[in-house]
C-alpha cells in the first residue's frame, strides 16, 4: 500500500466508501461527498488531536470549538491574510533571491553556491526545503543562523505527527524537540512583549479581540504550529510540483510561456497528490454515513487522498490536468476550496493563503532562473509516505 496507496483507496471507493482499518483502529472515509459531510458534522470532532498533536504543538486551535476556536483563531488569522499577508510578501521574494543566489551562506552555514548552468543537484534539499523554513524564521524575526536548530526540531516533530505505526523512539525524539523549541522561544516571547517589534511573535503578544489576549504558552502553540505546518505543507507540495511540471516537460514550458497556469499548476498538484493525504477525527455520537453506522467515540479518518480522486466529482479524477474546468483555481486557497488539501470547514488551514503565496513566487522565480530545468538523466520522482506524502528527493540538471 505504500508504494501505491492511490490503487488502494480507488478500490475502496468502488466497493467499500465505509471501510474499519484492523490495523489502523479506524474508520476510512474516501468519497469526496462523505469527507465534505465529515467536515462539517458537528459529531467529527478533533479530539484525537489530544495524543496525535498536543504533546509537540500543545493545545492549539485545531482542537478547539465554539466561542473559544472563534475567539482564538480571530487573534491570529488577520496575520495570514490580506493587508496581514501583504506584509510578509517582501520576505518571500528576498528568501526565494536568497536561496538561489546563494547569498545566504552570509547567515546561515549551509556552503550554499549560486546553481550553474548544466549542474545537477536536487532542488528539494537546495530549494523546497529552505524556503518555508526560512520565510517563518523571518517572519519571526529569528535568526538563521539558527536554521539547522530549526530543521532538526522540524523534522523530529514532522516524524512524530507521521508516526501512524507509534514507534516510541520517534515518538520520544519529537517530544524532546517540542520541549527544546518551546525553552527556546520562552524568552524570545517574553522579551517581543514587553518591547514588541513589527515581526508575528510581536503582533502575537499585542493582539487583542473584545479584551481577549494570547498568554506566552498560546504564542508559542502558534509558533510551533507555523514552523511544522507551514513548512511541511510547501516543502512538499512544491515537491510534487516539479514532478508533475517535469516528468513531462512540455507542462514545465507551458507554465513557463503563461505565467497564468501557476495557480492551476499549483492548485492541481494540491488535489491530485496533497502533501496531507488524511486527517482524523473521533466521533461524539454515533453517525450514519455511506450507507452504515458509524459508532461513537470511533476514530475516523478522512482520507483526502481519495477524496481529492473521487470519479464522481472531478473528472478524470487520476489524471493531472491544470486544464481541468471542474476544479476553481481562484478558491484553491479558500474555505470554498473544492480539493481537502488544507481541510474544509471551521478548521480549515489557517496558512493557506501564505502557502499560495509561497509556491507562487517560488515557482515563478524558478521558471524565470531555469527555462531549461529537467529531471536528471535516468531519476524518475518517487513519492513516499503514508499519512504525509511527496517526493523525498528530485534530482534536476539545469
Amino acid at each position: 500500500m505504500a508504494r501505491d496507496p492511490y490503487a488502494f483507496y480507488r478500490r475502496l471507493r468502488h466497493e467499500a466508501p465505509l471501510h474499519y482499518d484492523e490495523s489502523a483502529g479506524a474508520y476510512l472515509l474516501t468519497r469526496h461527498a462523505a469527507v465534505s459531510t465529515a467536515y462539517r458534522h458537528p459529531a467529527f470532532t478533533t479530539r484525537n488531536y489530544e495524543w496525535q498533536l498536543e504533546p509537540v504543538f500543545g493545545r492549539s486551535l485545531l482542537q478547539l470549538d465554539g466561542t473559544e476556536h472563534a475567539r482564538k483563531r480571530a487573534l491570529v488569522s488577520p496575520h495570514f491574510r490580506g493587508a496581514g499577508l501583504s506584509a510578509w510578501t517582501g520576505t518571500i521574494h528576498r528568501n526565494v533571491a536568497e536561496i538561489l543566489d546563494g547569498s545566504v551562506e552570509r547567515v546561515v552555514d549551509l556552503l550554499l553556491e549560486p546553481i550553474r548552468p548544466g549542474e545537477e543537484f536536487d532542488i528539494l534539499e537546495r530549494f523546497a526545503h529552505l524556503l518555508p523554513v526560512f520565510v517563518i524564521a523571518d517572519m519571526l524575526a529569528l535568526p538563521k543562523s539558527d536554521y539547522r536548530r530549526f530543521w532538526d526540531w522540524y523534522t523530529a516533530m514532522i516524524a512524530f505527527l507521521s508516526n501512524l505505526a507509534r514507534d516510541p523512539r520517534v515518538h520520544d525524539r519529537g517530544v524532546a524537540a517540542a520541549r527544546e523549541l518551546r525553552e527556546y522561544l520562552a524568552p524570545i516571547v517574553a522579551q517581543r512583549r514587553d518591547n514588541p517589534g513589527t515581526d508575528l511573535i510581536s503582533a502575537l503578544a499585542t493582539a487583542e479581540v473584545d479584551g481577549h489576549t494570547l498568554d506566552d504558552e498560546e504564542i508559542k502553540t502558534h509558533v510551533t504550529q507555523l514552523l511544522n505546518a507551514g513548512s511541511e505543507t510547501t516543502d512538499k507540495t512544491f515537491g510534487s510540483l516539479f514532478g508533475h511540471l517535469l516528468t513531462e516537460r512540455d507542462r514545465y514550458e507551458e507554465v513557463a510561456a503563461d505565467r497564468d497556469l501557476v495557480i492551476p499548476a499549483i492548485s492541481e498538484t494540491l488535489r491530485l497528490t496533497p502533501p496531507s493525504q488524511m486527517n482524523g477525527r473521533v466521533l461524539a455520537e454515533s453517525v450514519e454515513l455511506e450507507g452504515g453506522t458509524i459508532p461513537a467515540e470511533s476514530t475516523v479518518f478522512l482520507v483526502i487522498a481519495s477524496a481529492n480522486r473521487d470519479e464522481s466529482r472531478f473528472a478524470g479524477a487520476e489524471t493531472y490536468d491544470f486544464h481541468r474546468t471542474d476544479l476553481s483555481h481562484a478558491d484553491a486557497f479558500t474555505a470554498r476550496g473544492e480539493h481537502f488539501a488544507f481541510g474544509f470547514g471551521r478548521h480549515f488551514c489557517l496558512g493557506a493563503m501564505l502557502a499560495r503565496s509561497e509556491l507562487q513566487i517560488g515557482l515563478d522565480a524558478i521558471l524565470d532562473r531555469f527555462p531549461d530545468l529537467r529531471l536528471a538523466e535516468g531519476f524518475t520522482p518517487r513519492h513516499q509516505g503514508l499519512k504525509m506524502r511527496a517526493p523525498a528527493e528530485m534530482r534536476v540538471v539545469v
